[in-house]
């Protein structure tokens, strides 16, 4: 029996498949950022882009920069100013006017301009051995007066000058007063030259006046010459000058006094040292303090005796309520510089 029934058909084949995509191209690598610079305006430091590409922002930046420019350069001088007028103000007044920096009053006198007086022509200096004999007038190597007890604060004026009157080989060694010189034995605080005075009058001085009167006459006191002056705080200065015929004399009275000398307006004293005072070559100096004090604990007199070549120096001073020791070695030391 024949088989009418249709053959099947043959499976159809199934599409290729599609062929891969090809892969995509790599993106261009990015341009690299521009350096960034520092730049320094004033005291402040920062970064910017080298350039700028827009026109318009790099106008901006710039004055930008101006201002910032502009504004520290303002402050620094505003700084600047300010300093100056500081420096100006602490430096234009006195010490004393500014709070905090014046300096507390520790008892100094305000002295004139000191000078040498002229020494007679052809005569030498002293020298800094302390060998060389003083030539020029006595009464103007006293100290003068400070101006809290009336002296003048303007500099001396000197006469022509003279060598003083000396008595070689007269043994009571109180020299005559020249005819221009006050009859007065103690010249006031405000004179402008001192007085000559006999060397004897320091014996009042003295608790033991026998012997020093014995040691004057022994070393022949040639001339003497004294200034006082008191202040308004009570304190009674008396300096003493007495020249010899040498420096061997002055220095045997010298010596003298400073080990066995009592002064009646110091009658207990005591040795002081003076080791971080100005020292002043070719004079000797010997400082005492008394005993007794003032309510402050400060001694009530202070002597000082100076030996200068043939020149003896002796300085007292004495106050109740106490000698603080500032004015005492400012008077010690102008005097000494005087006669150095």
């Amino acid at each position: 029996m024949t088989d009418h029934s249709t053959p099947p058909q043959p499976a159809s084949d199934p599409l290729p498949p599609a062929p891969p995509a090809p892969p995509a191209p790599p993106a261009p690598p990015a341009p690299p950022a521009p350096p960034l610079t520092e730049t320094a305006i004033g005291a402040v430091e920062f970064t910017e882009p080298a350039a700028v590409e827009d026109p318009v922002e790099r106008l901006a930046h710039r004055a930008r920069r101006r201002k910032a420019a502009v504004r520290w350069s303002c402050a620094a001088l505003v700084f600047a100013l300010a300093g100056t007028g500081t420096a100006l103000a602490v430096t234009a007044p006195e010490r004393t006017d500014i709070p905090g920096l014046a300096t507390a009053k520790d008892g100094r006198y305000t002295f004139p301009p000191l000078a040498l007086p002229p020494l007679p022509s052809g005569k030498p200096a002293p020298d800094a051995k302390g060998k060389t004999l003083h030539y020029a007038d006595l009464r103007h190597l006293l100290l003068p007066a400070p101006k809290e007890a009336g002296g003048a604060v303007t500099a001396p004026t000197f006469p022509v000058p003279t060598l003083s009157p000396t008595a070689p080989g007269t043994p009571t060694a109180s020299p005559s007063a020249p005819p221009s010189a006050s009859p007065t034995a103690t010249p006031t605080a405000a004179a402008a030259t001192a007085d000559w005075v006999p060397c004897d009058a320091i014996l009042a001085e003295q608790q033991d006046p026998a012997k020093l009167h014995e040691l004057l006459l022994q070393n022949a006191c040639r001339a003497a010459t004294v200034r006082e002056w008191t202040t308004s705080d009570g304190t009674r200065t008396q300096i003493r000058l007495l020249r010899f015929g040498s420096a061997g004399e002055s220095w045997d009275t010298y010596t003298s006094l400073r080990n066995k000398g009592r002064s009646k307006a110091a009658p207990d004293t005591k040795s002081t040292s003076h080791e971080n005072w100005d020292t002043v070559d070719s004079v000797e100096l010997t400082t005492q303090e008394s005993t007794a004090t003032g309510p402050k604990g400060t001694p009530t007199a202070r002597v000082a005796y100076l030996a200068a070549a043939d020149v003896l120096a002796v300085i007292t001073m004495t106050n109740p309520d106490g000698i603080p020791i500032a004015p005492f070695r400012q008077v010690v030391t102008l005097q000494s510089d005087l006669l150095a």
